[in-house]
């Protein structure tokens, strides 16, 4: 009977109450999205530096044919010769600092650009368009790269040293600066929801004061009285969590399969899996619950009196 009881307030508040519960769940999936997707994140940021600890190399990039200039910034007035390629071959195998040598011609390396370029760029590339190049494992990146790179940049044949660590970084850098945006936008987010939570429960309790001052007359207890109201701020605070989790994959989906499709299919970016998304999302939705049920108790002592 007691359950019958508060579950038909529940009912009875929600719908007296209609705008303010949309409202209320609305604020709570897009600030709960913006806590998923801070997860996710977080995540991606952990598998990329995972992914690439072990893979970083340097890129050596080679002369290629400039009859059709004058000059480029690194003195190349010609192709890279073969005697130069197996002059820098032996060089880079002989060097102590170096753990392994790849070399990737013009036609490689047009093939790998074909792979991995989006297909909007890959369908302009031309064979001579992407240089040879020597890929370069070194023993320790951080400690080698700036002797090899001033060792090589100048090297005969040699159009320029690349340390893909740094284009790592920056991937990085946008990586942490999406997540600061997430975490300062769900933060200013959940704030507004917090203080809609507040108002909803003292615009509630204003209009069923009649009722809950009957209730505590006949000998209710105060929670008796409090619960209806706690249960309307979770409801909203659930479906807002359920709309954020859906949110969320739509997101990811348009993201990373959409629009960085290939690079996800090349394993440059790492993907997101269904399993992430439903981990992030739980954890946004127990999140909200808990911080719904939080802020309703703590309105219903502070500034309702029932």
């Amino acid at each position: 009977m007691r359950a019958n009881f508060v579950m038909s307030g529940v009912t009875e508040g929600l719908r007296r109450n209609l705008l303010m519960t949309i409202a209320l769940v609305l604020t709570t999936a897009v600030s709960l999205s913006f806590v998923a997707a801070a997860i996710l994140t977080g995540i991606e940021i952990h598998r990329f530096e995972s992914n690439y600890k072990e893979k970083l190399y340097v890129q050596v990039y080679l002369c290629q044919d400039t009859s059709s200039k004058s000059s480029t910034p690194n003195g190349c007035t010609s192709a890279v010769s073969d005697a130069q390629v197996a002059q820098l071959r032996g060089r880079l195998n002989s060097d102590p600092i170096v753990s392994s040598v790849d070399y990737i011609d013009e036609d490689e390396a047009y093939a790998i650009g074909q792979r991995t370029l989006p297909a909007a760029e890959a369908k302009f590339l031309q064979r001579g368009d992407l240089p040879a190049s020597f890929v370069v494992k070194l023993n320790n990146v951080a400690k080698d790269y700036p002797k090899f790179e001033k060792t090589y940049s100048r090297a005969p044949g040699v159009f320029g040293v690349q340390n893909e660590d740094s284009s790592i970084k920056t991937i990085l850098e946008l990586f942490n600066g999406a997540l600061l945006a997430a975490i300062i936008a769900a933060a200013i987010i959940l704030f507004s929801a917090i203080i809609l939570i507040a108002i909803t429960i003292q615009v509630a309790a204003a209009q069923r004061r009649n009722e809950t001052s009957i209730m505590r007359l006949v000998g209710a207890a105060r929670w008796m009285t409090q619960l209806p109201f706690l249960i309307e701020a979770v409801i909203g605070a659930a479906v807002g969590g359920i709309l954020a989790i859906v949110a969320v994959w739509g997101g990811k989906h348009y993201l990373l399969n959409v629009l960085l499709k290939t690079s996800v299919d090349n394993k440059v970016i790492p993907n997101l899996s269904t399993n992430d998304i439903l981990v992030a999302g739980g954890a946004s939705l127990i999140g909200g619950i808990v911080l719904a049920s939080v802020t309703a108790y703590v309105t219903l002592r502070l500034y309702v009196r029932l």
